[in-house]
């Protein structure tokens, strides 16, 4: 998942080298990059075709964004036709721009920025471009120029009427906010995430902020998200609880309340570390929506002492080298959950699925997880090409899973694995 981290070190590779760089793929032949920068998830190339640098009139732009899955990278080669190792392309995505540059007049080599899985949108106005970059970057999360009163000032101004959630992912009020930023800064700041802004305190605000800032800038620091207390666990990492609860939050919604551009998104959040309280101190407009912990999805977390099967485990490496995987490879296996080592030379494979039931197709049901509001967190068993209809082809399977499923998973079991 690409957020504002990984967007800005994307920007860093290519503005630190920008100055010297001409490509050489057309419809760009014989243009010079002359700005590299990023706004939130977004990067922008900024090309000239002039020898002038000044002359902004012909100045054209690239735009990257890089959504879930997308990614970048450059890499100098001797040639046009050499290609990359086959250990560093992610041969799974698509590859969706490839730019060359000559490394200086008549160097002989040659610097080759590619995208994957990335949507790039050409020509964009380079005015518009640097338009957005003057406008947004004081609230981009990773920017030099954050100031975290201008955020402050937005949200209260911009998302007064939106959930917590929304609020966080806009790109136009916090660039750079992704998901798991949004859901690690809540946790932090002790905020539930289903609260709408009008209740948020403006001591909670500016807490949630600073937690946000400071998770940012340490992922782009180090180049990975830190630690993860709540995201995508089933015990909290402050408290040690088995409370977390999971579902997708945000989006449109029929009381008016939520941003009608966000999407809803998986989220979590420990339902003691972050309780809802009905008249949080400071609410704005003295109303909250009767929300209560009993009927908002299925705690997440499960005993280990009850578990009553032996897991599999590497039998070189142990069971603290054993992880669950699942199958993304297109075939007869696709969705499938295994278990195998943490060792990249290990060749350790299971099938973690032998308790599960077989569907009216004749292959192994799927284990999934429900994300809805009044199910969330609670597993189920499915058929892998879904249900009847609307482009399926499978067979509608569907069952709750339970204990004698999920035991031998044990605590390797993610909730979005």
């Amino acid at each position: 998942m690409v957020e504002g981290p990984g967007a800005t070190r994307n920007g860093k590779v290519v503005s630190s080298s920008a100055p010297l760089l001409n490509p050489c793929h057309a419809p760009l032949v014989g243009c010079t990059l002359i700005e590299a920068f990023t706004v939130g998830k977004e990067m922008f190339l900024i090309f000239n075709d002039t020898e002038d640098d000044n002359d902004a009139s012909s100045d054209t732009a690239i735009r990257l964004h890089f959504g879930m899955n997308g990614s970048f990278r450059t890499r100098k080669v001797a040639n046009l036709e050499q290609q990359p190792p086959s250990s560093s392309t992610p041969h799974w995505k698509q590859n969706d721009l490839k730019l060359y540059f000559e490394n200086g007049i008549n160097s002989g080599s040659y610097t080759v920025a590619e995208a994957w899985d990335t949507t790039v949108n050409y020509p964009v106005s380079a005015s518009s471009a640097r338009d957005k970059f003057t406008n947004l970057s004081s609230r981009d999360v990773c920017s030099v120029l954050f100031n975290a009163q201008n955020v402050f000032t937005s949200l209260r101004q911009l998302g007064s009427s939106l959930n917590i959630s929304d609020a966080l992912l806009n790109q136009e009020i916090c660039p750079g906010v992704g998901n798991i930023i949004k859901i690690e800064s809540l946790h932090r700041s002790t905020i539930d995430p289903r609260r709408m802004m009008g209740s948020i305190a403006d001591i909670e605000l500016r807490r949630l902020i600073r937690h946000a800032r400071q998770y940012s800038m340490d992922w782009l620091k180090t180049g990975r998200a830190g630690t993860k207390l709540v995201y995508n666990q089933t015990v909290c990492g402050t408290c040690k609880g088995m409370t977390i609860k999971m579902q997708k939050i945000g989006g449109p919604s029929t009381d008016g309340n939520s941003n009608s551009n966000a999407i809803s998104r998986v989220t979590f959040w420990c339902t003691a570390c972050q309780p809802f309280n009905s008249t949080p101190l400071g609410s704005i407009n003295g109303t909250m929506p009767s929300l209560t912990a009993g009927n908002q999805g299925t705690i997440l977390g499960r005993n280990p002492t009850l578990f009553n099967r032996t897991q599999p485990q590497c039998p070189q490496h142990g069971h603290r080298a054993t992880k669950l995987s699942r199958v993304r490879k297109e075939g007869a296996n696709i969705l499938r959950i295994f278990f195998t080592c943490k060792m990249k030379s290990c060749q350790y494979f299971h099938w973690a699925d032998g308790t599960f039931p077989s569907c009216q197709c004749g292959k192994k049901t799927i284990l999934r997880i429900s994300k809805t509001k009044t199910s969330g967190g609670r597993w189920f068993l499915c058929c892998a090409g879904g249900g009847r209809g609307n482009n399926n082809n499978g067979c509608g399977h569907f069952t709750w899973a339970t204990n004698d499923h999920l035991d031998i998973l044990s605590t390797l079991l993610t909730p979005l694995l």
